[in-house]
């Protein structure tokens, strides 16, 4: 199986030789990203986990630039954004679903007691690329409210 850089590097070759404008332009943004990061981590190759990561911040980056443009009414931007967000999510790892996050949220609480940073922490570990950072921080603020299991 090939590795996720691999992955990337195959799919970029292929959308140049098809002249697959926006598959081209946004595969060259995430290698950029990639780059920058190797360079800040000093090394020549990341891991599957640190790509996964860059590629959850670009996602991040298009929701942003989707809002803020549905916001501004700047269809043109929104489209291209959607076509962008897909193209990445298409890289990430199935999402887990929010059920599945409750319960990571309450293993987290009986592992590490009720502080907020250390759940975050625990769930963001284990969902490992598959869990959006704002919905695990909804869940866990609403899992403490709750109180103490009785």
């Amino acid at each position: 199986m090939p590795t996720l850089t691999e992955r990337l590097e195959t799919d970029y070759k292929t959308a140049l030789k098809a002249q697959d404008r926006l598959r081209v332009d946004t595969l060259r943004l995430i290698k950029a990203a990639m780059q920058r990061v190797a360079i800040e981590k000093r090394k020549d190759t990341l891991e599957d986990q640190e790509i996964i990561q860059i590629l959850g911040q670009q996602a991040k980056q298009r929701r942003e630039t989707l809002e803020a443009a549905k916001q501004g009414g700047r269809q043109d931007v929104a489209e291209q954004a959607t076509a962008e967000l897909g193209l990445i999510t298409a890289y990430l790892p199935q999402q887990l679903s929010a059920d599945a996050l409750k319960q990571l949220v309450e293993e987290a609480v009986k592992t590490v007691g009720a502080n907020q940073g250390q759940i975050m922490k625990f769930v963001m570990g284990k969902a490992a690329g598959a869990a959006d950072g704002k919905l695990v921080s909804q869940l866990v603020g609403e899992r403490l409210k709750q109180g103490s299991p009785t």
